[in-house]
């Protein structure tokens, strides 16, 4: 009896044993595989949709010259600037898409010539002040009439024309699926030439660029400059958003 009792003890404690080690074999290659992550690589593709603008900015200044009496100075640029400001009202322009983004006051000096090795100290004969204002048109129609105009009521300088896209999402979003399709062929051929399987998608990253498009060149710039009697032409042209997409694929072992 205790010897058929010590065979089965025996018996079941060989049987623990290899159980546990099963287990603990099952455990060391589960970490192994976790230590180790699944094998992956990566592709791009990009796309480009040409659009057509719908917004343009440009800044209209007031440059105003004059002696050391600074309030008469200001003064006078800012009727100047009150009349462009009033014009734009006039036509349309919301008050949200003014923004004054300069004004400064400069003092211009006279350096009298040295003499025996002494320079006297210059001095202020006068100032400059520059007052510009960023105007935003939702309606390209009125672009030409809004840079003639500004000029007749003072402004001396235009300038930084831009135009774009109010809303591009339909765009990217077209760009997207063109530039993924693109990545997706491109890691079929990849795989089929290295001889494996594609697996999941682990991650996307994006790139996209939709740069401003700007005009180059502007009017005025001369403190004399001559009333504007043509209204400008000025083409918006088109704008492309391009998209770059990556997807990192696991490698099926």
């Amino acid at each position: 009896m205790n010897e058929l009792y010590l065979k089965a003890l025996k018996s079941f404690s060989f049987g623990l044993i290899a159980l546990a080690a099963l287990v603990y074999v099952f455990n060391y290659a589960r970490s192994v595989d976790q230590t180790y992550p699944p094998r992956t690589f990566s592709v791009d593709g990009t796309a480009e949709i040409d659009t057509t603008p719908d917004i343009a900015s440009f800044s209209a200044t007031v440059i105003t010259e004059g002696g050391q009496d600074v309030a008469v100075l200001q003064e006078q640029n800012s009727e100047k600037m009150n009349a462009v400001n009033a014009f734009l009202k006039e036509q349309g322009i919301e008050k949200q898409d003014l923004k004054t983004t300069q004004y400064a006051l400069n003092p211009k000096y006279s350096y009298p010539v040295c003499s025996g090795g002494v320079c006297p100290p210059a001095t202020i004969i006068g100032y400059t002040l520059t007052q510009s204002m960023q105007i935003k048109v939702r309606s390209l129609e009125k672009l030409s009439s809004l840079l003639s105009g500004v000029v007749d009521k003072g402004a001396n300088s235009v300038s930084d024309i831009r135009f774009v896209v109010d809303d591009d999402t339909d765009a990217k979003n077209e760009a997207r699926k063109e530039a993924i399709a693109k990545a997706k062929e491109k890691a079929k051929g990849i795989a089929r030439a290295a001889g494996f399987r594609l697996g999941e998608i682990v991650s996307v990253y994006e790139s996209s660029d939709v740069p401003s498009q700007a005009f180059e060149g502007g009017m005025g710039g001369g403190l004399d400059m001559a009333k504007s009697a043509v209204m400008p032409v000025v083409e918006p042209g088109t704008q492309t958003a391009r998209v770059t997409m990556m997807l990192t694929y696991e490698i099926e072992r």
